[in-house]
């Protein structure tokens, strides 16, 4: 009965495939090829990726290439091509193509054996890179701490944050195309030239002692080599020392201008919460990338600021408000003309030209002051206002003018106010006379003595608050002791130093010239007490002052 069975399934079989075609027919044959496409093109001279285009017959391929460096345009290799499956073509790898018109034909056969010629245009390339460019911008992202609910980003120009860095903005940087590798990548010759000025910038700002270079140097100087990644989108530069500069590259199409832009290491670790400028966290720690925006246009800078000045017999430096456009400087008394006082120097925006120069007099009879007008490159003035303060010889015999005390609420607002408004018994204290003696020099520091008198009314100021638990004679009456005291005068830093003597003093303050005479400014220790955190005076004066301003008049 089995073997029965089977004999019947045989039969059934061998019945079916005498009544059908052969099923495999199509598959084992060729006619069900009819794909006739270009996948991919490579050329010798090549540079990118053909653009392939078809459109049922209409089968286009554009092919970009520097062409006055191939040796033979009626002999133009052809060094890889791939084919749809099934596809072929006599024109294979090794053959090459005509392109003395500047255009060729290339025939492709599906399996089947139907034809479809491609027209071929060979086009001259040029790299969105290619050519020279002027450096239009330098910027930075800083992501402070975006990942908490607190955390902010910075998108800022490296400039604001380092001067020494303007001189970049003229400079040119080119790009040559030479040729391009086996994968169609560009390369050729980079060279990034000082502009008019003849300098580079640097990523430094002198004053702080700041020095970047190492972070942010990302597009070298001088000359080197450079290649384009297609694939991965980047610029890769070596320079003369064979240091290799990795940048990704965005082309901006509505400006026509290119960004080159590189990472930086980031370590918010490294932040520190007690730094007083912020800015050097953002440059060191917190900046996450940089970037150079280049423009085929030169692009005259706007800025129109004083930053620097300096005046014959100057003392200290100038004091510059950038907001109100005003300059103070400050000098010995020692008789100068002041319609004829020299200008020693000066430094300006980048690009920016001034009204004097150098070696000029300035005038400073009308309300001591003078007015210096500065220019933009882009041609933007600004008048700025220079006050000129004659120092007195610090000796003689002062009265005080006023007294301001600063505080600084941790949670509330801060404020600066007359020490007499809270504390009128201070009052006592501005009819007495304070007279300087100057007894020799200790080294370059003059010294002597300060006596502190009281007045007509015979008594010192008193800083007690008359309704208030706040008693603040131990705070600020060893500041300017009563009756003779040892002074000494640092006068690189301008400390001016008070106490018993040398070897035991008891304050110190910045001394600040003024037309009339000196500020003493003293600062305070802040939250020398715990606060009853009420903010009534008990706070304001006992815990949150920082500074105290003691204004003298000279006699």
């Amino acid at each position: 009965m089995k073997n029965l069975y089977k004999f019947w399934i045989l039969a059934i079989g061998i019945l079916l495939v005498g009544c059908t075609d052969d099923p495999l027919e199509d598959l084992e044959g060729t006619a069900w090829q009819k794909e006739r496409n270009i996948v991919s093109l490579l050329l010798e001279g090549q540079i990118g990726t053909a653009l392939i285009e078809r459109d049922l017959d209409e089968a286009r391929i554009k092919v970009f290439a520097k062409t006055e460096n191939i040796a033979d345009l009626a002999k133009v290799e052809i060094k890889e091509i791939q084919l749809s499956y099934g596809a072929y073509t006599e024109q294979t790898v090794g053959t090459t193509l005509d392109f003395t018109s500047g255009e060729t034909m290339l025939e492709i056969k599906s399996g089947a054996g139907e034809p479809l010629a491609w027209h071929v245009e060979l086009l001259p390339f040029k790299s969105d890179l290619e050519g020279t460019w002027y450096v239009g911008q330098i910027g930075l992202y800083a992501d402070l701490f975006t990942w908490e609910s607190w955390g902010w980003e910075k998108y800022e120009q490296i400039n604001n944050y380092l001067p020494e860095l303007n001189p970049e903005f003229d400079n040119t940087i080119t790009f040559t195309v030479e040729g391009a590798d086996e994968n169609g990548n560009p390369f050729g010759v980079y060279e990034h030239n000082a502009g008019n000025d003849g300098l580079y910038g640097s990523f430094t700002d002198v004053a702080n002692e700041w020095d970047f270079n190492d972070r942010f140097r990302k597009i070298p100087k001088g000359r080197g080599t450079w290649s384009r990644n297609f694939e991965l989108n980047k610029v890769i530069i070596t320079d003369a020392d064979r240091v290799v500069h990795e940048l990704d590259l965005e082309v901006l199409a509505e400006t026509g201008e290119v960004s080159l832009k590189a990472e930086v290491p980031y370590q918010p670790e490294l932040f520190d919460w007690n730094e007083q400028n912020w800015s050097y966290e953002e440059l060191a720690h917190m900046s996450r990338s940089m970037w150079y925006t280049l423009t085929k246009e030169y692009e005259a800078q706007t800025g129109n600021d004083i930053t620097a000045i300096t005046v014959a017999d100057q003392d200290g430096e100038a004091s510059i408000d950038v907001d109100n456009h005003q300059v103070t400087v400050t000098v010995q008394d020692n008789g100068a003309d002041s319609s004829a006082i020299e200008l020693t120097g000066l430094a300006l925006s980048y690009g920016a030209t001034a009204s004097v120069a150098v070696g000029d007099a300035l005038n400073f009879t009308t309300g001591n002051a003078t007015t210096v007008t500065v220019t933009s490159e882009a041609g933007e003035s600004q008048n700025w206002t220079v006050n000129l303060v004659v120092k007195q010889a610090i000796e003689g015999t002062y009265t005080m003018a006023s007294a301001l005390i600063h505080v600084n609420q941790e949670w509330g607002s801060d404020f600066s106010k007359e020490i007499s408004t809270d504390f009128p018994d201070a009052l006592a204290e501005y009819d007495n006379q304070i007279r300087i003696v100057n007894e020799g020099m200790d080294g370059d520091r003059p010294f002597g003595t300060l006596t502190n008198s009281a007045g007509a009314d015979g008594i010192y100021g008193d800083f007690n608050h008359p309704d208030a638990d706040v008693d603040l004679n131990a705070k600020l009456r060893h500041l300017v002791p009563t009756g003779d005291s040892y002074w000494e005068l640092d006068t690189t830093t301008g400390i001016f130093y008070i106490g018993a003597s040398k070897d035991e003093i008891t304050s110190q303050a910045t001394l600040i010239a003024t037309e009339t005479g000196y500020v003493l400014a003293f600062e305070l220790p802040y939250r020398e007490l715990e606060p009853r955190w009420d903010y009534g005076n008990y706070d304001n004066y006992m815990c949150w002052t920082y500074k105290y301003e003691v204004y003298i008049n000279k006699n």
